[in-house]
């Protein structure tokens, strides 16, 4: 990952690579488990909503807030109700996805 500068001294990242953790897939795989059982077509949207903003953090991986467990940060996607936690590993210029939960539900 190459980062450059602005002139105001913010750092801006070039388009990093975009992982899923194991525990972050199978949250995903639940999630359209969950509402396969009432709908086929809106589970496959869901999911693939939740993908394609995933897919965004690479292009700008400090979107969202800065999460509750030191490190990561909180990205809700836009319209639906869950939220994608992700850190950055500029090392080897990756944004992880480590988890995606319901807005209502513990993380």
């Amino acid at each position: 990952m190459t980062k450059s500068r602005r002139s105001a001294g913010s750092l801006v990242y070039d388009h990093m690579r975009v992982r899923f953790t194991l525990e972050a897939l199978t949250h995903i795989a639940g999630i359209r488990f969950y509402i396969e059982q009432r709908s086929a077509q809106a589970a496959i949207y869901i999911t693939e909503r939740i993908f394609a903003e995933a897919d965004r953090l690479g292009e700008f991986p400090q979107l969202g807030r800065i999460g509750i467990v030191p490190g990561t940060y909180e990205w809700t996607v836009p319209r639906l109700p869950y939220i994608s936690v992700h850190e950055l590993d500029e090392d080897s210029d990756e944004v992880i996805v480590v988890g995606v939960f319901h807005g209502a539900q513990a993380r």
